[in-house]
């Protein structure tokens, strides 16, 4: 039998991943012949099928389930051994991937522009999610987190700052409804408020157990919709620092009602295989000397 390749193996795994040919080809920088090619190769050098062809994609057979369980720790073991050698660099160059809360990339856009002013030899990947990325696997190199300190036991974290989270409503809301005065009065007021995870937040839990549900007008899992929908008018809604510096929008009034927000701890997040980084290094120092000149404005 021939020698198998790992580039076939490769290529068929992501076929089992993607669920396709096009979405693999995606995924590989690579057309749709060339990954039918590596996967017929390696069917033809087992001498087993590893797909079934359909209409919809391709579904797995028994083998290819075997290579799709198999392959996954293999690729992450890879892709941290890729981001190990990379940190070997003298100097800060390369792609550099960084995660951050979706609300929160619109602020980082104008530092990583100074950032790259700094280290023109960075090229900048942000990766905008609500959801925690895997440092261990390489899928990204830096996040961007808030809240509790990370303790997953290879993770480096740092502190970076603290952003305290305020409800304001607009002045057309206040001229049709005032303001509320007291923690009494919230269930005479309409609220913007945000859904899902975004509901455990300190400041907005502690809200939501004393409002009757009726009176929120708005929900949304983007901070930046309640923003939007808080200049509208739509209702009193809680506007984060981050936001409030990335907009500074002086239309908009506060609103003291008597809720104790605590302010939220933003960290800088790495793999302990990244700590030799050039690129992740640099970052990480211009964030900490960047990012207090903004510390006042976020609380």
């Amino acid at each position: 039998m021939l020698e198998t390749r790992w580039d076939d193996i490769r290529i068929a795994w992501q076929v089992a991943e993607s669920g396709s040919l096009s979405r693999a080809g995606e995924q590989l920088g690579m057309n749709h012949s060339t990954v039918l090619r590596h996967v017929n190769r390696l069917e033809e050098q087992l001498g087993l099928k590893l797909f079934i062809r359909h209409q919809r994609g391709y579904r797995l057979t028994d083998a290819g389930q075997l290579l799709l369980e198999k392959m996954r720790p293999i690729v992450a073991d890879m892709q941290r051994l890729q981001g190990s050698l990379s940190t070997l660099d003298a100097t800060p160059s390369g792609t550099l991937r960084i995660s951050t809360v979706s609300d929160f990339s619109g602020f980082f856009t104008p530092l990583l522009h100074e950032f790259r002013e700094q280290y023109p030899q960075v090229r900048v990947q942000i990766v905008a999610t609500d959801d925690v990325l895997s440092l261990a696997s390489g899928e990204v190199h830096v996040a961007i987190r808030m809240g509790a300190e990370p303790h997953e036991p290879d993770l480096v974290a740092r502190p970076l700052l603290q952003a305290r989270m305020h409800y304001y409503a607009s002045a057309d809301y206040l001229a049709r409804y005032g303001r509320p005065q007291s923690l009494a009065d919230i269930n005479r007021h309409w609220w913007v408020m945000p859904s899902g995870e975004k509901r455990r937040i300190s400041g907005i839990r502690q809200l939501l157990e004393r409002l009757d549900p009726s009176q929120i007008a708005f929900q949304s899992n983007s901070f930046t919709d309640i923003y939007s929908a808080v200049r509208e008018g739509m209702g009193i809604g809680p506007v984060g620092g981050l936001q409030r510096v990335q907009w500074q929008d002086e239309t908009l009034q506060r609103i003291d009602f008597g809720l104790n927000t605590e302010p939220a701890q933003m960290w800088f997040v790495y793999h302990k295989d990244m700590r030799r980084s050039a690129r992740v290094q640099a970052l990480q120092s211009f964030l900490q000397q960047r990012l207090p000149a903004l510390q006042q404005r976020l609380l």
